[in-house]
């Protein structure tokens, strides 16, 4: 973190360093600026969460955000396994990694009184199991959606289902991504199983097989965001598994990007602000997650990333065709098979390395 600069002042005789620095904060409190200003907040994310509009935002609130990004979850948590606690003041964690994060010691617990937008929030996402540990709070999703399904609209025409995937017809030119969470709950929906995440060994062994079998029809099991956008333009992918935010620059760009979530069901996830453990800006950290949870944050994200917003207050304001364009709408949440910590995590990874490695 950045070092405060040396303060030389000319002081009455008998006032302490201490005692101006205390009498400069309530002056800045005065003025109405957050004590936040001043302190930079690494942040460790996913792309989209520290581009541009999102950097900006923060800044026009007097946060100042330091981004730097992972490509899964499993590397957020090597990384701070590895020391990273020491670089960053916060996450955006996926909502099943939050126990992972939680119980290894990697984040700590937030003050849930310091979150004052947490009223304006769809009832549905103030208080969600998997942010709950131990009954302590580690955070309140501000963004929810699906991983669903991407596709050249003018190659393909339109897609309404899994099968896609599987279409021999696009042999080569299919993406999927490279998590077993993602990649296997893929799998269990075209088979038909409705719990994914609970899949006994038998039913894993079905999904490997299947998974195997689609492997010839593979062009890439994709990592990042932008690794799939630039498969999607070049059309080396015309149909692949993907996050909603590789959509929007596609279309930016004159791409005719469809995106839909198939009628087998599509994989939920929300995502929050954690505070890292040992972050000396802890404070700092849930006025910033609280600004996550606002309707200026909300709608600011749903118009620059295309993700929908957990602010019902966010979604009052904004255009009803963009509210319908983004698809929130909670009550198709129940189409969603929220991820989930495997009870066997183990297993999902050797069963995925035996799928890439077959």
């Amino acid at each position: 973190m950045a070092q405060p600069s040396r303060l030389d002042v000319l002081a009455p005789a008998g006032l302490s360093r201490r005692r101006i620095l205390q009498a400069m904060g309530l002056a800045c409190a005065g003025l109405g600026r957050p004590a936040q200003a001043a302190t930079p907040l690494n942040l460790f994310t996913w792309q989209t969460y520290g581009e541009k509009p999102f950097v900006d935002f923060s800044a026009s609130k007097d946060f100042t955000i330091r981004p730097t990004y992972f490509s899964s979850s499993d590397e957020m948590v090597a990384k701070l396994r590895g020391g990273g606690g020491r670089l960053y003041d916060m996450i955006v964690p996926v909502q099943n990694y939050v126990q992972i994060a939680a119980r290894a010691g990697l984040i700590e617990p937030m003050d849930t009184t310091r979150l004052t937008n947490l009223g304006t929030l769809f009832p549905e996402f103030t208080q969600t199991r998997q942010w709950t540990v131990d009954g302590k709070t580690y955070g309140v999703p501000f963004v929810w959606g699906a991983n669903a399904v991407a596709y050249n609209r003018k190659v393909t025409g339109e897609i309404d289902s899994i099968d896609a995937l599987f279409d021999p017809k696009w042999k080569g030119r299919i993406g999927m991504r490279d998590e077993p969470e993602d990649a296997l709950a893929v799998g269990a929906l075209k088979l038909g199983i409705r719990t994914p995440y609970q899949m006994d060994e038998a039913q894993l062994q079905e999904v490997k097989k299947l998974l195997i079998s689609q492997k010839p029809l593979v062009r890439a099991y994709w990592k990042s965001i932008a690794e799939l956008q630039n498969m999607l333009a070049s059309q080396e992918v015309v149909v692949s598994w993907a996050f909603l935010s590789v959509v929007k620059p596609l279309r930016d760009a004159g791409i005719d990007c469809g995106w839909v979530w198939p009628k087998e069901g599509a994989v939920g996830w929300n995502e929050g602000i954690a505070l890292v453990k040992g972050s000396a800006n802890k404070a700092a950290v849930e006025d910033y997650a609280n600004l996550t949870l606002s309707a200026e944050y909300g709608k600011m994200m749903a118009l620059a990333s295309r993700y929908a917003t957990t602010s019902q207050e966010a979604t009052r304001q904004l255009d009803p065709a963009v509210v319908k364009d983004l698809g929130i709408d909670t009550a198709q949440l129940t189409r969603l098979v929220f991820k989930d910590n495997p009870p066997n995590r183990a297993r999902w990874v050797e069963i995925w390395n035996e799928v890439k490695n077959a």
